[in-house]
């Protein structure tokens, strides 16, 4: 059987001149919208993308804020920085159940700074 993925669409970008969104999934010049789906996939991965897809969603609404928190994202159109998961006040699921969240899930190294 033949299945079609449609992919692409939105560049990321750290501005709307050069992209649709930034690197946390925000649209350009509209506050408050995301794209999490298979547009913001870079390229066709010439395998079914629904674990690049599904990545790319949750690492996004990883650095989502808790209701009633500040945003811990840097405010849009300034250089990405590198973020450490936003952990919920009320997960879904509890602490001790085999499919908890366990933050953080991976420890985030050190990158050095981009020389011009």
């Amino acid at each position: 059987p033949l299945t079609a993925h449609f992919l692409g669409g939105c560049p990321i970008s750290e501005d709307a001149e050069h992209g649709v969104i930034d690197p946390y999934h925000r649209l350009h010049g509209h506050p408050g919208i995301s794209v999490v789906d298979g547009s913001a996939v870079s390229a066709n991965l010439g395998v079914n993308p629904s674990l690049t897809i599904t990545a790319q969603a949750e690492r996004a609404m990883s650095h989502w804020p808790n209701n009633g928190d500040p945003d811990p994202r840097p405010t849009p159109g300034t250089p990405y920085q590198r973020l450490t998961p936003t952990p919920p006040h009320h997960p879904a699921v509890p602490p001790h159940a085999y499919g908890a969240l366990h933050l953080p899930t991976l420890p985030i190294p050190k990158v050095p700074p981009r020389h011009p």
